[in-house]
């Protein structure tokens, strides 16, 4: 019993959130609107990586935060909140990726650079070589599966550790790196020998 409550205790020291989560289980909106302000502008950069529009990420980032908001009363405040809302993002960005595959109409226009970051141009004179490079590995990162896109964004764009992507995405830890090293072996072979050795 007693180590229980230690454990308790501990995992509440680990979630930053806890106070705020426990409001909005019992129906405190206001509390669900801290945890909205705090993660929206997050949220909406893991949807617009994963389908590629502003529209269309606004419109999951809402619909995550409105399942969020109807599923409080079973949240588990064991978790942290912002993998909760990670795995309801990642999967309606997932099924809605998979509509629009099978329209032959996914898109990925984000510029990312061979480690898959956003780059930001510093050099004038390799603007032309720069642009052809970040559109190759733009094209690469849009041609793989929503699964290992999922993985991708969240551990090059968003940086969370394996552990994180694992709760995110409701997958196991060998899955996360499984599917990561996938994604990067995919990318490195659709970008042949402009790359060279990629790490």
């Amino acid at each position: 019993m007693l180590l229980g409550v230690i454990l308790m205790m501990a995992g509440e020291e680990d979630n930053p959130d806890i106070q705020l989560l426990r409001k909005a289980k019992n129906g405190d909106r206001d509390a669900f609107g801290e945890l909205f302000r705090k993660y929206e502008k997050r949220v909406f950069r893991v949807a617009r990586r994963m389908c590629g529009s502003d529209d269309e990420a606004w419109d999951i980032t809402q619909d995550a935060f409105i399942r969020a908001m109807q599923a409080m009363d079973r949240y588990d405040t064991q978790y942290r909140f912002f993998t909760w809302i990670y795995r309801i993002t990642t999967n309606l960005a997932i099924n809605y990726s998979k509509k629009k595959m099978r329209r032959h109409e996914v898109h990925f226009d984000e510029a990312y650079s061979a480690e898959g970051q956003q780059v930001i141009e510093d050099n004038v004179a390799d603007r032309a070589a720069s642009e052809q490079l970040l559109g190759a590995v733009s094209k690469a990162v849009n041609k793989l599966t929503p699964a290992l896109k999922a993985v991708f964004v969240l551990r090059i764009d968003q940086q969370l550790s394996y552990s994180e992507i694992a709760e995110s995405l409701d997958i196991a830890l060998g899955t996360v790196m499984s599917r990561l090293n996938r994604a990067r072996t995919k990318i490195r072979e659709e970008l042949g020998s402009m790359l060279g050795e990629w790490e």
